[in-house]
């Protein structure tokens, strides 16, 4: 069986075909802008009355239901809305063809435009304070068609692309709709709906559904989306606050510390002119206090990585914050509706069922809806990595208030200022929100600096030991060693070439229930990296493989099956997984090997040349050889490692002390004097507990060894070898095969980067060479297949591999190496 290592070739975003809809599109955006002089500051009040729509009134002229989709407000609209026209427009004649996407734009931005004037009509006639604010404004913009064709589109998609990028959508219109509340962003998330439920309509056929996702996933990727939005809206409306309408509106008043304009400095200062020369430098007004707005929506972002990662601590303290906010908005919806001067009117009703209901409710549903599913995120830290953050946590914080205080007290703030307002200094040097009640502000650069940053620093510490803390994986505190010998015990029942290296350290291991098969596997980057198949019973390696995955994410892992052989790929096909070439497997009959005729010349000509030199070959174990043979393989592998300019690779090749493995087969060739000349290590396959092959691994020559040494070493093994199995395997050569058959151009960005790699570091490593070598005893090949389930996970993979092959290095070593590879 076959699996390819691409998929079809289809046409590209940039053809003319897909290019052509959206460039006339973008012509006729630009031509009527230029034709009504609406280029720089939007088109003016005749051309919005004939073109635009205009919810002043009930009675819409029915073309400007599509007419005010070619226009937009100013110059920066119009570059905004001529990149995504360009973008998602092309995306849509792409997937969906150019006839769905002018229906899909048209009908979008219709009857988006038609149901925008009925909600407005009705909110004006009672007085609804959000849609009756729109009432009278003229509306034009190409987004409702826009995202109508894109909502479309998605229907052509395979499952995966299907929901994310649904999501994705939604998330976005239905951000832009509360946060921001203009026309335009209504009718954005109108047109995304009915786009989407015309894609069920005009490409029923195409939405197929391949891909089986475990509910776990999808609630915590939902969820996770819920908080990013929350995060990044009160930023929008922050920015937007001049025109912003949305019933979540006013909430960045409450979530964001924003800069504090000169009055009330002033107000805050006590009329002292030298601390309000302080807060517009350093201090609450200058420049460097947009940092403070950052904060509460870096802290958010970071705990939506959390939970779309399925981490347990990421979801208590988004409850914490989400509950602060809902009591804090609480507070201030009471202290509104108690003060006097606001008298009960029909509007006060109306402003607190579109604004502060809304801003007491959507943090409330946030908690409960978290609370609900809180089963969906079970991946806890480490009780190291728990208490690692408390100690850090609790220093900062203790530290940052006894010098504060100090600070307070050394610049005099008592002459000027009373002890109460010390206290209600010291929570906003630890909450990065807005608190409920106001403070005075502090004398002295000291206690500015510390007042304004103080804060913003404890928290970019703490979330750099969260995101930290999101890479680590502990293996859940299982017993590594009891593991592998159940995994020993796994693969002598059956495995591939490359089982016997997932008894190697550094592995992880998962067993299905009944404990017939197993998988080995690395974390790096939070990718779990396998090594290799799964082993165990061959009827169950199958469930096996599907099992892992959902034990990946259940632990917030990305799967990826890497050395695996085309067998797997039927299996996890089933789960949407990808196929890869990422090396070759040379294997070699050997039964009936007689190195007879002309293509095993070389190989002759090196047996009769070690058998003049008196060369002899000895196998056994690395602990059955004498103290000085061992002295001599470790002191090869040592003078190999040194001349490398690059450090020795490890995951699936293995070094010096992979070799001294009991079960491990050792083959070192010797001359009459007793020199090592050359060694290699041969890896146990087995199948029901008997040994049926066996795997080249590590191989080391003497700089002064013969010519054709190695030949002479394969050709032993084979001689060796002949009696006891059928089939030898002289193992998978890396990025051997990266690059196309007849030197092609690899057509897909993942199979660019793996040529890149083997080309260089071919003069580092050699892969290429040993492939040629390997090529040299006319072997079989078995391609073995990357298999990976999400595009987008592949820079992390890419990260994942690296780290693998290259164990122990730092960010700065990989750097160096980097560079070095660039410089050849």
């Amino acid at each position: 069986m076959t699996i390819p290592t691409h998929s079809a070739p289809r046409p590209r975003w940039w053809s003319v075909r897909s290019l052509a809809l959206p460039v006339i599109l973008l012509l006729l955006f630009w031509l009527l802008g230029a034709l009504t002089n609406s280029l720089l500051d939007g088109p003016a009040d005749p051309v919005l009355h004939r073109f635009a729509l205009d919810f002043s009134t009930a009675a819409l002229q029915p073309w400007t239901l599509i007419s005010s989709s070619f226009f937009a407000t100013g110059l920066a609209d119009y570059l905004i809305s001529s990149v995504l026209l360009l973008v998602g427009i092309a995306f849509a004649c792409r997937f969906a063809g150019n006839w769905r996407t002018i229906l899909a734009f048209v009908l979008g931005a219709t009857l988006s435009s038609f149901l925008l004037n009925l909600m407005i009509d009705w909110g004006v006639s009672n007085d609804a304070q959000w849609l009756g604010y729109l009432g009278g404004d003229y509306q034009v913009g190409c987004y409702a068609g826009l995202c109508a064709a894109v909502g479309m589109a998605t229907a052509a998609l395979e499952s995966l692309w299907r929901r994310r990028l649904r999501l994705w959508l939604l998330a976005g219109t239905i951000m832009f709709t509360l946060y921001l509340g203009v026309g335009q962003s209504i009718l954005a998330f109108l047109g995304a709906l009915i786009g989407i439920l015309l894609g069920s309509l005009l490409l029923r056929s195409r939405a197929e559904h391949r891909l089986r996702h475990s509910s776990l996933r999808e609630t915590r990727v939902l969820l996770a989306t819920v908080v990013a939005v929350f995060a990044i809206g009160p930023l929008i409306a922050q920015f937007t606050a001049n025109f912003s309408a949305g019933p979540l509106s006013f909430v960045n008043e409450l979530t964001l510390q924003s800069s504090m304009n000169s009055q009330s400095v002033q107000q805050a200062c006590n009329g002292q002119a030298t601390c309000e020369t302080l807060q517009s430098i350093v201090g609450a007004s200058s420049p460097g206090a947009v940092l403070l707005t950052l904060i509460p929506v870096l802290l958010s972002l970071v705990c939506a990585e959390g939970l779309r990662r399925g981490r347990r601590l990421p979801l208590w303290i988004t409850i914490a914050v989400q509950g602060y906010l809902a009591a804090l908005s609480l507070l201030v919806t009471v202290l509104y509706l108690t003060d006097p001067s606001n008298e009960q009117s029909p509007d006060l009703l109306s402003f607190l069922a579109v604004y502060l209901a809304p801003m007491v409710l959507a943090p409330l549903v946030t908690v409960l809806a978290l609370l609900l599913n809180r089963h969906a995120f079970q991946v806890r830290s480490s009780p190291e990595s728990v208490r690692g953050l408390a100690r850090t946590g609790l220093a900062l914080a203790v530290s940052l208030l006894l010098v504060y205080v100090v600070a307070w007290f050394a610049e005099d703030n008592l002459s000027t200022d009373v002890l109460g307002s010390l206290l209600s200094q010291l929570p906003h040097l630890l909450i990065p929100f807005p608190g409920p009640l106001d403070s005075n502000l502090p004398q002295g650069l000291i206690c500015t600096l510390l007042y304004t940053f103080g804060a913003a620093v404890i928290w970019l510490i703490m979330l750099y030991l969260m995101v930290r803390d999101y890479w680590r994986f502990g293996g859940q505190g299982a017993d590594q060693a009891a593991d592998r010998a159940i995994a020993a015990g796994l693969i002598r029942r059956g495995g591939g070439a490359l089982s016997h290296m997932a008894l190697w350290e550094g592995n992880y291991y998962w067993f299905t229930a009944d404990g017939q098969a197993g998988v080995a596997y690395q974390v790096h980057h939070g990718v779990a990296l396998t090594v290799a198949d799964p082993f165990g019973e061959e009827a169950w390696r199958a469930a096996a493989a599907q099992g892992f995955v959902t034990h990946c994410i259940e632990q917030g892992l990305v799967p990826c099956f890497y050395s695996a052989s085309a067998a797997l790929g039927p299996g996890v096909a089933e789960l949407g997984f990808r196929p890869l070439e990422v090396a070759e497997e040379t294997r070699l009959e050997v039964t009936s090997q007689a190195f007879r005729g002309k293509e095993w010349q070389n190989v002759r000509t090196a047996l009769n040349k070690a058998r003049k030199l008196e060369v002899r070959n000895i196998w056994g174990t690395f602990a059955s050889f004498s103290p000085a043979v061992r002295s001599q393989i470790a002191q090869l592998s040592e003078e190999w490692v040194a001349e490398k300019a690059l450090p020795q690779l490890g995951f699936t090749l293995g070094g010096l002390e992979e070799l001294k493995d009991d079960s491990v087969l050792c083959c070192v060739a010797m001359d009459e004097a007793g020199q090592v000349l050359a060694v290699t290590s041969w890896l146990p396959v087995y199948r029901e507990g008997q040994i049926e092959s066996w795997t080249l691994d590590f191989m080391r020559r003497h700089p002064d060894s013969f010519n054709g040494v190695m030949e002479y070493m394969i050709a032993s093994a084979v001689r060796h070898f002949q009696q006891q199995v059928e089939v030898i395997s002289l193992s998978g050569t890396p990025l051997a095969s990266a690059v196309s058959e007849g030197g092609g151009r690899p057509e897909d960005a993942m199979s660019r980067l793996l040529s890149f790699l083997a080309a260089a570091l071919e003069p580092f490593y050699g892969f290429r060479s040993l492939a040629a070598f390997k090529a040299r005893f006319q072997p079989s090949h078995r391609t073995m297949f990357m298999y990976y389930q999400d595009p987008l996970a592949l820079p992390s993979i890419a990260l994942a591999v690296t780290e693998a092959y290259l164990p122990g290095q730092s960010a700065r070593q990989r750097t160096q190496m980097l560079r070095q590879l660039l410089s050849k």
